[in-house]
């Protein structure tokens, strides 16, 4: 193919012919048909056989072939676009300069920003309001609706009882408990709901609930000190008290001596009985260091019902754990009363309640809940400790997947994980082995070195009887 270019020199006034020879065929476009073409940049050709006759002309056209085509351009004024840009940049520039200009911006952006979240704050608020609302109008209701189930009288009332608080949590059990035991006129001194517990992480759960429901004014907390424990719970009953402050009523009570009076100190304690009593005798020590020292405080309360730590899932004798249990006196005890009238067997003069108000929770509920609510715990648990009692009787669990109560009382039984104050305890065994632990201490001090071997029936030294040998 071969392409003519004919020009006049004068392009302002004669017009440009373009001829393209196709084979045999010429291809003429002068600059009328050029401007009347539908596609800009295309022409069109007479040829018949070219169905496209433009794109087969246009596809011919190379660089190698094809110079160039005369086109005109239309005139523009550089020097007046150049000086336009030139006047907005300048402007553009003053603007950026201007510090007032800046302060007066930025001042309207924090604004317009405090204005979105102002907004987005209230309407958060209304739709909290509005669930805090009905949350209330609901929590009403079931409490209107609990307050009206009493305490039972009759097994078939506390097994019915027990089916309904153990659909609830642990507010709504305590509320409960609370309205029945302490919305009275006639209370006095009286603290009739008490809370019982060693700061293990159940007890730090229900404290901190009777805390957030504004129940710590007339629920008093007791905890036993044995005189055996480790440093860092002595350590965290500063925390507790700190952390809670004076909402928070703790007594904290000390083994009782053979004469039934406070023991101030570990060395005080060795001197009235021994440094091995919890290995020789588990009963006594356990009688002398938590059960008579809370009794006594539970009998100056006049307390009704004590709310305990216990959960189904730590296993052992809990697994069966009701929410509400009667606990009756033991005979032999100085609770106990064979001269109540009362057919209830759940009279006031025949025992006490426990509350456990947890009692469904697993160990993982627990500690999420003291997690998630920033709940101060003995930094034992950080060690691997997963139940603390007495430093002696208290160990980390050798396996992860051992109870929870694994390590507590070593050596003494797996079926002996009760810390004393959960089991059928005879008190009037207990009472003689003390008896017993008194006169022997007594002989020992009073026998001089050297002296001739004195034997003793217990019932003759107790009438002051001896004999000889």
């Amino acid at each position: 193919m071969v392409i003519k270019k004919r020009s006049h020199r004068k392009r302002d006034t004669s017009p440009t012919l373009v001829i393209i020879k196709e084979n045999d065929n010429e291809l003429t476009m002068d600059d009328k048909t050029r401007s009347e073409s539908p596609v800009p940049g295309l022409f069109r050709s007479s040829s018949p056989e070219s169905p496209v006759p433009a794109l087969r002309a246009s596809s011919m056209l190379s660089s190698s072939t094809l110079s160039s085509f005369d086109y005109d351009m239309p005139n523009v004024d550089s020097s007046n676009m150049s000086s336009s840009s030139s006047q907005v940049s300048s402007k553009f520039t003053m603007f950026r300069k201007n510090k007032a200009v800046k302060w007066i911006l930025g001042a309207i952006i924090k604004l317009a920003i405090m204005f979105v979240l102002v907004r987005v704050q209230r309407q958060r608020k209304l739709v909290d309001d509005a669930s805090t609302n009905d949350n209330t109008a609901d929590n009403t209701q079931q409490l209107e609706q609990l307050y009206a189930m009493p305490l039972p009288t009759t097994p078939q009332e506390l097994s019915e009882v027990n089916g309904e608080l153990a659909k609830l949590d642990p507010e709504f059990i305590l509320k409960w408990a609370h309205h029945h035991l302490h919305d009275s006129p006639e209370l006095g001194d009286s603290h009739p709901l008490v809370q019982a517990t060693s700061f293990g992480p159940t007890g730090l759960v229900i404290l901190d609930q009777l805390s957030l429901h504004n129940l710590l004014d007339t629920i008093p907390v007791i905890t036993m000190d044995t005189l055996h424990l480790f440093p860092e719970s002595y350590t965290f009953y500063e925390t507790v008290q700190s952390h809670y402050k004076s909402p928070l009523h703790l007594t904290i009570t000390k083994p009782l001596d053979m004469i039934e009076e406070p023991i101030l100190s570990k060395a005080e304690f060795e001197e009235s009985y021994s440094s091995t009593l919890w290995k020789d005798d588990p009963k006594l020590y356990t009688k002398v260091t938590k059960l008579e020292p809370m009794q006594q405080r539970l009998e100056e309360w006049n307390a009704v019902m004590w709310i305990t730590g216990r959960r189904r899932s730590q296993g052992g004798e809990r697994v069966k754990l009701d929410v509400l249990e009667f606990e009756p006196y033991p005979q032999g005890s100085d609770m106990y009363s064979s001269a109540a009238k009362s057919t209830s067997p759940f009279h006031s003069s025949k025992g006490r309640w426990k509350l456990n108000p947890l009692a469904y929770w697993s160990y993982d509920q627990v500690w999420s809940y003291i997690r998630d609510n920033n709940v101060p715990y003995n930094s034992l648990y950080d060690q691997g400790y997963t139940s603390i009692g007495d430093e002696m009787t208290t160990s980390k669990p050798e396996k992860a997947d051992e109870g929870e109560r694994s390590g507590r009382f070593a050596g003494f039984g797996e079926s002996n994980k009760e810390c004393g104050l959960h089991v059928d305890f005879d008190f009037e065994a207990a009472a003689d082995n003390k008896l017993d632990y008194q006169e022997e201490k007594e002989e020992e001090e009073a026998e001089p070195e050297g002296a001739e071997n004195v034997t003793c029936d217990i019932d003759k030294a107790r009438q002051g009887e001896c004999s000889e040998e």
